[in-house]
């Protein structure tokens, strides 16, 4: 259905963005909360009366704001799309969003960049609006870039902190090198389609090999753009903006680009099905990784960093293999807890005035009740301990991995079976795996936090944060608890009022189906059991060394391994030695010989110096000294006797 109103999502936002940036400076501070909140609240609002008119008579709402370029046989209009998936994140992010912006109003009201604070934050939301709304690779590509561009602004806020600049450049030059792979997705595509259109690229058959190389190229961008190995090394170091900015980034936007974008091209993936499996291969790998790293952290914040990375690799499992709205679903529950953690991670930081190791903390609890509770309530969602909305996306992605038939169009015998029969079941065996490591460093992070007794030094009085951080809390806390319904299996609200409810349902034909078929209906309950189980055996063994001992409990784990945790496996030490060091080396050789030596010593400067020389030695004759111009003349005429008389002769 065509439309006219859909631009307003990411306008009302860009024009608070500018209107902070311009002149907030000398607004009253009011002003600039209201503007940066207000436009946020009303895109959400926009877009929840296009969501509520979704159905079986109106599949999407559409619009052209206007024809933006051609070139060639290449017509790309700036026009926006809300369907049942992208208007579900439009939902995610402005709502996630906006709770956001008023945790902001609380935790930035001290800090004396806060309008340009508000400013950035209002582009991001723009940004990532931009990148879910466009009906088109290109200005999804848009999107893609502002949120990177914001990311480096956000991230590095506090620039004059070096630290905290480098980290900004990191996420910014590490998020380019994937996105060179997304650029060159989307110059395959065209060449092959001659359209970036999602709607006309669903409809084309693609060649596998076209297919395989397109989706490889856009899968790049996307191990950027949401952290995946190997090039999620710029997101822990994202910890060093503002923890608003952390939830924003790890919660409920940038992160989640990735996995979007594979979603929406459900139809190029199930062409690709090697790739899928990559997919799938690379996602569960960086949820281990990124989980065993994160259970040896002191860091709160790099902890919930190293969590989001892990998490983002579960949606990947999803996606990979073929189960789409299992991936997606994950997607929209992990941006409830996993916002929830950051932001009560925040209020710890707030309530302890800076401190983010969690040597210095414990026994919170007795200090910050609302902080505690909702840490509490999302850390169960996340660690799937009991059936909330945490335990139904995971279990559905692990369950849909056991039982993919995604895999079964690769390699086939004569007889008719797959040679890759078997990974699905391991990467199910991986990703419990994964998935208890999650629940032990979770819970160890809630109770070094909050349980035991205070840590910190003494003249430090830890405090619960005020109601506009809280509130923001108690919301996202009780949507990481009905976010359950999101994933609750078919079979057990089958005709009842929440069949419609659930994701599996409301997107039903919405993503392509693999080659191979969807898995089948399975019983969920044994999975669900083994699930339990894993989350509890995660918690069991969490609660025997830390909730009595605290930080103590490290001792009884201590080893060279647990060494090589705390420094993330060295892979930046590697990276250093592989890339960083050979490109400075390569830069400074470039800059001290080929520009200083070659290019301005001799071509520049030595041009420049020979002539000068030659002007100098012309002066020497040309200073008005007469006797040396007699000389001069002298000199020449005997040359001349010289050459005519004695040579001539």
């Amino acid at each position: 259905m065509e439309v006219t109103w859909l631009h307003l999502i990411p306008l009302l936002p860009l024009a608070g963005a500018a209107i902070c940036g311009i002149a907030g400076k000398w607004l009253p501070k009011p002003w600039v909360y209201a503007v940066a909140c207000v436009s946020v609240l009303l895109g959400f609002l926009i877009g929840l009366v296009a969501f509520v008119h979704l159905g079986e008579d109106v599949q999407q709402f559409h619009e052209i704001a206007w024809n933006w370029f051609a070139a060639g046989a290449l017509h790309v209009d700036m026009a926006f799309l809300i369907d049942r998936l992208s208007g579900a994140m439009v939902l995610v992010i402005t709502g996630v969003g906006f709770l956001i912006h008023v945790y902001s109003v609380g935790y930035m009201d001290e800090d004396p960049g806060y309008w340009r604070y508000f400013s950035y934050l209002n582009l991001f939301i723009a940004a990532m609006l931009t990148l879910v709304l466009g009906d088109n690779l290109v200005a999804m590509f848009v999107g893609w870039e502002g949120v990177g561009l914001c990311s480096y602004l956000l991230i590095g806020f506090w620039f004059t902190d070096e630290e905290k600049a480098y980290a900004g450049r990191k996420a910014f030059i590490v998020n380019r090198i994937g996105d060179f792979g997304f650029l060159i997705g989307i110059f395959v595509l065209y060449n092959q389609t001659g359209t970036v259109n999602f709607a006309q690229l669903n409809t084309v058959v693609l060649p596998l090999g076209v297919a395989s190389v397109a989706a490889l190229c856009l899968f790049v961008g996307a191990t950027g753009k949401s952290a995946q190995l190997p090039l999620y090394v710029w997101l822990p170091d994202a910890m060093a903006g503002p923890t608003p900015v952390s939830a924003l980034i790890h919660a409920a936007t940038m992160v989640t680009a990735g996995v979007y974008m594979v979603a929406r091209m459900s139809h190029l993936y199930v062409s690709a099905p090697g790739v899928m499996a990559l997919v799938a291969v690379v996602g569960v790998l960086t949820a281990l990784w990124s989980a065993l790293i994160a259970t040896s952290q002191n860091d709160i914040k790099k902890v919930l960093a190293y969590s989001t990375v892990s998490q983002l690799g579960f949606m990947f499992i999803g996606v990979g293999v073929g189960a789409f709205f299992a991936g997606t679903m994950h997607l929209i529950t992990h941006a409830f807890f996993k916002a929830c953690l950051f932001l009560g991670s925040g209020a710890v930081i707030h309530g302890l005035h800076g401190e983010q190791d969690m040597k210095r903390m414990g026994g919170l609890k007795h200090y910050m009740p609302s902080t505690r509770n909702t840490f509490l309530i999302a850390t169960i969602a996340i660690t799937g301990i009991l059936p909330i909305s945490g335990f139904f996306s995971k279990d559905e992605i692990l369950g849909q991995a056991l039982h993919t038939r995604a895999f079964s169009f690769l390699t086939l015998t004569p007889n008719g079976t797959s040679h890759l029969t078997w990974l699905g079941p391991l990467i199910y065996a991986v990703g419990s795996l994964a998935a208890f490591l999650t629940s032990f460093y979770m819970w160890r992070c809630y109770f070094l936090t909050f349980s035991g007794d205070y840590r910190g030094p003494e003249e430090v009085h830890p405090h619960e944060s005020p109601a506009v951080m809280t509130l923001p809390l108690w919301i996202l806390a009780a949507l990481s608890v009905a976010g359950l319904v999101l994933g609750l299996p078919a079979s057990w609200v089958h005709g009842t009022a929440l069949e419609g409810w659930t994701w599996e349902h409301f997107t039903e034909a919405f993503f392509a189906t693999p080659r191979g078929g969807r898995a089948e209906d399975f019983a969920p309950y044994l999975g669900y059991g083994i699930a339990l189980i894993v989350g509890w055996a995660g918690w069991a063994v969490s609660y025997s060394l830390y909730h009595q001992r605290g930080i103590a409990g490290d001792e009884v784990l201590k080893g060279g391994w647990r060494r090589v945790l705390e420094n993330k496996f060295y892979v930046d030490e590697f990276y250093g030695w592989l890339v960083v060091r050979p490109t400075w080396a390569l830069a400074r050789g470039l800059w001290r010989i080929v520009d200083a030596t070659i290019i301005d010593g001799l071509f520049v400067n030595g041009v420049a110096a020979f002539i000068a020389w030659c002007g100098a030695l012309a002066r020497r004759f040309q200073n008005g000294n007469v006797q040396r111009y007699a000389a001069v003349t002298a000199v020449g005429v005997l040359a001349l006797v010289y050459v005519f008389l004695v040579r001539g002769s």
